[in-house]
């Protein structure tokens, strides 16, 4: 890193060091498991190859990111336990951004901003397990698969928190195939879980469907816009 805030405080030292453009989205992606460059930068929309190669070796220099070879061909890029450190930071950034929004929504630069963005299945997976921060059931453990448009990803719920890998290669107790357009409408609160479980494919153990359902789209009704 060559720029620095040059200031005695801790935030302005995380910036330094995670603050610049791209960083913290290739954590996002990593969030839910190791990719390779083309993976990132086909996620990653509008970065450059050379800015990415850069990105990465930083973050692999700084210790966030670890570059493997399993088959001596090409990298695999994974968080180390301490980028790993990051995902509850991301989590808040990531109700920050809800809460952002919903009170700006009436701001014409901020709505044409959201209606030009896409999402993909990685965000909804992220969002539901940013949800599931509000539905905590510390007597609750289970390994659910949650399909997004047909890209597999494994749920693990263990006291009371949530954390969600691409891929489908743990045996699950539940599955909830969803659509996108479904899922964005329960993590809008715009559907409540019952609508959102109409409008799904669901099988397996009861308990933890009902709790995945309400981690896509709470119990709460869409007038109750806040988050809790």
């Amino acid at each position: 890193m060559t720029r620095t805030y040059n200031q005695g405080c801790m935030l302005a030292h995380a910036l330094d060091n995670i603050g610049e453009r791209w960083t913290l989205l290739i954590v996002r992606d990593l969030l839910l498991g190791p990719r390779g460059f083309v993976e990132l930068q086909s996620s990653l929309k509008g970065v450059g190859g050379s800015l990415l190669s850069k990105r990465l070796k930083e973050l692999e220099e700084l210790g966030i990111v670890t570059a493997e070879n399993p088959d001596a061909k090409r990298s695999q890029y994974r968080l180390t336990e301490l980028g790993e450190h990051l995902r509850p930071s991301v989590r808040a950034m990531m109700r920050w951004s809800v809460r952002f929004t919903r009170a700006t929504v009436d701001n014409p630069h901020v709505l044409k901003r959201m209606m030009d963005e896409v999402f993909i299945p990685d965000s909804i997976a992220l969002g539901v397990e940013m949800y599931a921060e509000y539905q905590r059931d510390p007597n609750l453990s289970y390994v659910a698969r949650l399909v997004v448009d047909g890209s597999p990803y494994t749920a693990y719920y263990m006291n009371g928190d949530m954390i969600v890998k691409r891929g489908a290669d743990t045996p699950a107790m539940a599955r909830v195939e969803i659509d996108s357009e479904t899922a964005l409408s329960g993590l809008r609160r715009e559907i409540d879980a019952g609508e959102t479980r109409k409008r799904s494919k669901v099988d397996g153990d009861a308990a933890v469907l009902e709790h995945m359902l309400v981690c896509i789209a709470s119990k709460r009704s869409a007038e109750k816009r806040d988050v809790a």
